[in-house]
């Protein structure tokens, strides 16, 4: 598991304090008792996100713009986040290549 663990803007409308105590003391719990919390946990979760869907709450995409570039750099920045270095550079020749293809575009167009 990860150590460096950062929790997405969907993680944070989903997660509130009671889920977070249920998780903590999940580990201490014996087998079938274990299985149990872990299905509330799960169940609890899956509500909260279709209550989300269900809402009209649209904090989501607030960092959407009506640019698809835009969209895709901001998008490919914030994933980078979660990725190994390998990854991480994988990405970084993605957003260099966007970046080239951007600056040709406003050159040439």
């Amino acid at each position: 598991m990860d150590n460096n663990y950062i929790p997405t803007a969907f993680d944070e409308k989903i997660q509130n304090k009671d889920l977070q105590i249920l998780k903590t003391a999940l580990p201490y719990m014996k087998g079938p008792r274990q299985k149990e919390i872990l299905t509330l946990i799960k169940s609890m979760e899956l509500r909260k996100s279709i209550e989300l869907i269900d809402s009209d709450d649209t904090s989501l995409s607030i960092c959407s713009t009506d640019n698809p570039m835009e969209n895709t750099l901001n998008m490919l920045s914030d994933i980078r986040k979660f990725c190994s270095e390998r990854e991480q550079e994988h990405i970084d020749m993605m957003l260099n290549l966007f970046s080239m293809f951007s600056t040709y575009e406003t050159m040439f167009s």
